[in-house]
C-alpha cells in the first residue's frame, strides 16, 4: 500500500473542505459539496485498498486503525456538525450557549456509553487489534452498530467507531470554542485590547510557517504524534495570528521547489542557530 498516496488524498481532501467552508470548518457552508468530497475521497480510498491489498495483518490492522477512521471520521463531523448548526436557537448569546452546552453533553453520554472501547481507543491500546480490526473478525461488532456497517471487505469491526470517537472529539472541540466565542462577547472591548497587547505575528513568509506545520507534522512531535496536520496549521494560525487556508497549495510549490531545498525555511534555522552557539560558546 502506498502511504504516500494516501496521505496525499487525505491532505487534498482538507484542502477541498476548507476551500468551500472556512479554514477551521467550524462551520459547514455547502452541505452537499462537502459530503461529495468526503465520499469521493473513501471511495478512491477504497478502490486503493482492493487494488493494493495488505501485505499483512500488521497492515491490514492498521488501515482499519488509523487510515481509514481518520478519513471517515470527516464524513461523519460534517454531517453531524451540520445538523448541530442548522437547529442554533433564533436567541440571545444566553440561549445559545445553553443550546451548546446540551450539544456537548450529548457527545459525552456517547463517550461514556462505549467507554470500554473509548479507553482502548484514547490509550492506544492493540491487545485485542486482531479482534476489532481484521476484516474477518466482524463477529465482534458492537450489536447496536450491525445496522450501520455492511460486511464487506473494507469493514472492520472497530473502524466504524473509532471515526465517530474522532469525529465527536472534533466536533465537541469545536463547540467548546464556540462557547469560548460567546463567552468573549462579554466585554468585547476589553478583551481586543488585551488581544492587541499580548497578540504575535508571523513577520515571515506564509510558505515558510507551512515548511514548519508539515516539519512539525512529520516529525509527530506535537502530543505524541497524533497531532492532525490541520490541527497543526490552526494551532499556528490562532497562535501567529495569521491565514494558511491555502497551505495545502504552497507545500505543492515546496515539493516543486528544484534551484531551492524542500526545506529552505528549515536549514536556514538550523544554520543561524548553530551559529549562534559557535559564536556565544565556541571559544569557551
Amino acid at each position: 500500500m502506498n502511504l504516500l498516496h494516501i496521505e496525499s488524498l487525505y491532505e487534498g481532501m482538507l484542502y477541498e473542505l476548507r476551500r468551500i467552508n472556512d479554514p477551521l470548518i467550524s462551520t459547514i457552508i455547502d452541505f452537499n459539496t462537502s459530503l461529495n468530497i468526503t465520499t469521493e475521497s473513501m471511495t478512491v480510498l477504497q478502490s486503493t485498498v482492493k487494488t493494493n491489498p495488505f501485505d499483512d495483518e500488521h497492515a491490514e490492522i492498521h488501515f482499519f486503525k488509523y487510515i481509514k477512521p481518520k478519513f471517515h471520521s470527516w464524513h461523519i463531523y460534517i454531517i453531524e456538525l451540520y445538523h448541530v448548526i442548522s437547529m442554533i436557537p433564533i436567541s440571545t448569546d444566553e440561549i445559545i450557549r445553553k443550546y451548546y452546552q446540551h450539544e456537548l453533553k450529548v457527545i459525552n453520554r456517547f463517550f461514556k456509553r462505549y467507554a470500554l472501547y473509548y479507553q482502548y481507543y484514547l490509550a492506544d491500546d492493540n491487545s485485542k487489534d486482531k479482534e476489532f480490526f481484521l476484516s474477518r473478525n466482524l463477529k465482534f461488532l458492537p450489536p447496536e452498530l450491525k445496522l450501520a456497517i455492511l460486511p464487506d471487505s473494507f469493514t472492520s469491526s472497530l473502524d466504524y467507531l473509532f471515526a465517530k470517537f474522532k469525529a465527536y472529539e472534533m466536533l465537541r472541540d469545536c463547540l467548546v470554542r464556540k462557547v469560548k466565542q460567546l463567552d468573549k462577547r462579554k466585554d468585547i472591548d476589553r478583551m481586543e485590547k488585551e488581544l492587541l497587547l499580548q497578540r504575535r505575528w508571523w513577520s515571515g513568509n506564509k510558505i515558510e510557517l507551512v515548511e514548519l506545520a508539515y516539519g512539525l507534522y512529520h516529525s509527530k512531535r506535537i502530543n505524541g504524534g497524533n497531532a492532525e496536520l490541520g490541527e497543526i496549521l490552526s494551532w499556528l494560525e490562532s497562535s501567529l495570528n495569521t491565514d494558511l487556508g491555502q497551505a495545502y497549495r504552497m507545500f505543492v510549490d515546496i515539493s516543486r521547489r528544484k534551484l531551492v531545498s524542500h526545506t529552505k525555511f528549515l536549514d536556514e534555522m538550523k544554520f543561524t542557530l548553530v551559529s549562534h552557539i559557535q559564536n556565544s560558546f565556541g571559544s569557551k
